[in-house]
């Protein structure tokens, strides 16, 4: 019998992929059988990706800041399995210091940009029947947490769309879900580390029964959400967190 949680004979494409969740789920995808496109700016650490899973895998230099770059993106992939969106920016700013250049530059990238590349995808038939597309949000489009609103605003947006988009794409079987991660140990973490201090972060990862999370426990349920196994799964949000919001 075929083993639902293999992606075999799929392709996907991964957004954010030179980096952190995104790198991970390309290489968990790898693991399980799969092929993907990886989609990021840092040509070397793309060439790295590649080189430790097999030329059956390809990367595309694209900023999906930019309009030109997204719809070349599309123009040029082949026909996918499914899509994740991993790209995204964070930066922290309490309401008074709200710029527009701020709210502009995370919604363009947290959000605008999956929602032109899934636009055209499906405009231009990119995208299989039963395919299944994972966006990455966050817990902060959950919960209220000070000084993250253009943020959390961004991510929340991710949350809605996939409900709307897992509706509108069902007659084609495709399934479109949520993973919103708590604190997990990537460049943005060591980002946050820098705006905040060693000593906040260290206070805020002992309200996390489990600790701050590995890139591979939040790529492996986005494998899941890819596979088989999760066909009947769609329109929801996966919190992992290590119980960080389950404790009062």
């Amino acid at each position: 019998m075929k083993d639902p949680f293999k992606l075999t004979g799929k392709k996907f494409l991964v957004t954010g992929a030179s980096s952190g969740i995104g790198y991970q789920t390309c290489l968990s995808i790898n693991q399980q059988g799969g092929t993907f496109i990886a989609v990021a700016r840092r040509v070397e650490l793309l060439k790295k990706l590649i080189s430790e899973c097999g030329n059956e895998n390809d990367f595309i230099l694209a900023d999906l800041s930019k309009t030109d770059d997204i719809e070349k993106l599309v123009e040029v992939i082949p026909h996918v399995d499914g899509i994740v969106h991993s790209a995204g920016i964070v930066a922290l700013a309490p309401a008074k210091f709200y710029t527009k250049e701020l709210m502009n530059s995370i919604r363009i990238t947290n959000f605008d940009s999956i929602t032109m590349l899934i636009n055209l995808v499906v405009k231009k038939k990119k995208i299989n029947k039963d395919s299944s597309i994972v966006l990455v949000s966050s817990i902060a489009g959950v919960f209220g947490m000070k000084g993250n609103g253009i943020y959390a605003a961004s991510k929340g947006a991710l949350i809605s769309i996939a409900k709307v988009w897992a509706n509108e794409f069902s007659n084609n079987k495709i399934r479109v879900n949520c993973v919103s991660p708590g604190m997990v140990k990537t460049d943005i973490t060591n980002k946050s580390i820098e705006d905040l201090s060693l000593e906040v972060i260290k206070a805020d990862e002992k309200k996390y029964p489990l600790g701050y999370g590995e890139v591979v426990q939040v790529a492996n349920p986005i494998v899941f959400l890819l596979s088989d196994a999760s066909s009947w799964i769609t329109g929801q949000n996966i919190i992992l967190d290590g119980g960080r919001t389950s404790i009062i």
